[in-house]
């Protein structure tokens, strides 16, 4: 069994989630679980109108929640026909309308929680995630939406929450018996819920965190973070057109890069899969032939010095003695 995240640019419209059906039917006796980002884009969208509804400016977060509501479902039209569009819209439409009354409620309050903001901001891959089950259903891949706040338990520590233990009984309790029927669960990353019920967050990288956290749990064979870039460089291609694809790094040696610029990921986010010794691929949806980048806990040692350079702008150094 693999786990599969797929980012914002991976499901960032009709055409991406086409390339991720396709991805995914060439993995299936893998027996893929997929995890999902919101859309490119979205939770932006999604900040903006909260800090606009807290600030008094209502018209304009229902201006930006109205344009996010079509774009999801004109991708939801260009990849689904029929019934299944019709169950898949319905679902979305009363989402976006919780989300409308959500927004009303911050205007009235002139308030936004940490609370508040998880809420708000889950909405980004709960909207992404019935949508891909229901393209990957239409393209004959028995796939089966699984709302990721019923098996991700967290503490109440809003918008950086923490798993809790009980996560890994939930996700055998749930994926487990859709794998072993040869079924492919879709989840939106990113988002949980506190043993309550109420909606939480994973911060920074959480989608990662979420492929790692339900592949762990799982014991899975492979963790596939899926981007759209072909995994790790040398150093940055913006500065250096010359730089390689990295094939294996240790876990320490991703973190070390990430620290000093890289921002491929971020490898604090995997630390479940590698305390679990689970290897984690980075590899590019606009090129699934590429073999991307491996991390595990230890790689083969380079042929080179330096496995990677990595570089911050606008740092300045103060020798000793000189100030």
């Amino acid at each position: 069994m693999i786990v599969m995240k797929f980012g914002g640019t991976s499901v960032e419209d009709a055409r991406a989630i086409g390339r991720l059906a396709e991805i995914v039917k060439g993995r299936l006796d893998r027996k893929p679980v997929l995890v999902v980002s919101a859309m490119a884009k979205v939770t932006d969208s999604l900040v903006a109108m909260s800090h606009s509804a807290a600030n008094g400016a209502l018209p304009d977060a229902l201006k930006l929640l109205k344009q996010l509501r079509q774009r999801h479902f004109n991708v939801l039209g260009e990849l689904v026909n029929g019934k299944r569009q019709a169950e898949c819209r319905a679902e979305i439409q009363a989402l976006f309308e919780n989300l409308q009354d959500v927004l009303r409620g911050i205007s009235s309050l002139g308030e936004l929680s940490p609370r508040t903001t998880d809420n708000v901001l889950s909405y980004g891959e709960v909207l992404s995630s019935p949508i891909v089950a229901a393209a990957l259903a239409a393209r004959g891949i028995d796939a089966v939406h699984v709302d990721s706040r019923k098996v991700i338990v967290t503490d109440n520590n809003f918008t950086r929450a923490v798993p809790l233990d009980e996560t890994n009984y939930r996700l055998r309790e749930v994926l487990k018996p859709l794998v072993n029927d040869d079924k492919v669960p879709v989840m939106g990353g990113f988002v949980a819920s506190t043993v309550d019920g109420i909606t939480t967050t994973l911060g920074r990288g959480g989608s990662d965190f979420s492929a790692a956290i339900v592949g762990a749990g799982l014991g899975a064979r492979r963790i596939e973070i899926w981007t759209d870039v072909s995994g790790m460089m040398t150093t940055d291609p913006r500065i250096c057109p010359d730089a390689q694809r990295i094939e294996a790094i240790s876990f320490d040696e991703a973190s070390e890069l990430a620290y000093f610029g890289a921002k491929v990921l971020h490898p604090a986010t995997l630390i479940p899969a590698v305390e679990k010794n689970i290897p984690v691929y980075v590899l590019n949806s606009r090129e699934p032939s590429n073999p991307g980048t491996c991390i595990r806990s230890k790689a083969p040692k380079s042929r080179n010095m330096f496995r990677a350079i990595a570089a911050k702008k606008g740092v300045r150094v103060i020798p000793a003695g000189a100030v």
